[in-house]
């Protein structure tokens, strides 16, 4: 269970004994701080609540979720408790409690919590998370996210897991539709991973500006993605639809199988809407060139 310590410490911005901790566990040499801002920091957030809140930022129900675990426990908050490192020193600390405890009940209420922990706090994300990595152009944390899925199959396949799903999954809604909710909440939903299925790095939306021949002006991916729309919305929506349809390919199969199917269903529910979305947007198009003859 140390090896969740170490990982968890590996997410964190580089320090000189990453170096050490990582040669301990087989990884390659930890980068420059430079590349985990580039890679990590700025676009990767370690937060559960990034990727379990229906905002799509930091704090909220999610991390509020993560707070009433600690305090069931009688552990003290900390600052950032959703933070990807604090939570697996919380899995390799319950792991030690257990087993130096004595008392049979107690000793079976230390797993419980193991598996709440992991069910709630860490799979029910993670797979998404660590997928981001995939071609992120660095070989350590490519590796590192290889590692951590690894060791979280290995972690699972000895539990007895919930049948359900986990809270913030069963509490999300879905993609908001433009047509109904509004232009605000459909960008907002488009950035929240819970609610799309798929997550919009900042590497993405130059990407989709390069591949569609948009202007990627600096700023916010909600100002950002707004811009993308005003030049070309049917293009824009098109691409939009591949990247979900693509994430629901690269979730699936990664951690518990309800998990995984529930994150590969929402994507393509995303792809659906989106795809629809560009469709309306052309004929639209069309209509105000006077092409449909209406």
């Amino acid at each position: 269970m140390e090896l969740f310590r170490a990982l968890g410490a590996l997410i964190e911005p580089p320090r000189r004994e990453h170096e050490r901790i990582a040669e301990a566990i087989g990884l390659p040499r930890p980068p420059a701080p430079s590349v985990h801002g580039t890679v990590v920091g700025f676009q990767r957030y370690p937060h559960a609540s990034v990727y379990l809140g229906p905002e799509g930022m930091m704090g909220g129900e999610a991390r509020d979720r993560v707070a009433g675990f600690r305090s069931a426990l009688g552990i003290d908050a900390e600052a950032e408790e959703d933070h990807l490192a604090s939570l697996l020193a919380l899995l390799a600390a319950l792991d030690g409690w257990q087993r130096e405890e004595r008392d049979g009940a107690r000793r079976a209420l230390m797993q419980q919590a193991r598996v709440t922990l992991v069910w709630e706090h860490l799979a029910s994300w993670l797979g998404l998370y660590l997928a981001s990595f995939e071609g992120c152009g660095d070989a350590f944390y490519e590796a590192w996210a290889n590692l951590l899925g690894e060791a979280l199959d290995e972690v699972t396949g000895d539990m007895e897991l919930p049948r359900y799903l986990p809270a913030a999954l069963r509490a999300a809604p879905g993609l908001a539709d433009p047509r109904r909710e509004g232009g605000g909440a459909f960008l907002a939903g488009l950035l929240a991973p819970v609610r799309a299925g798929a997550i919009v790095l900042r590497d993405d939306l130059v990407r989709l500006g390069d591949e569609v021949g948009l202007a990627c002006r600096a700023g916010e991916r909600r100002y950002v993605l707004r811009s993308f729309f005003a030049q070309d919305p049917a293009g824009t929506l098109r691409w939009l639809a591949g990247h979900a349809k693509g994430w629901s390919g690269r979730v699936a199969g990664r951690g518990p199988e309800p998990i995984a199917r529930w994150w590969a269903e929402r994507a393509i529910g995303s792809a659906r809407l989106l795809a629809g979305l560009a469709e309306g947007a052309v004929a639209e198009g069309a209509a105000a060139a006077g092409v449909t003859g209406r």
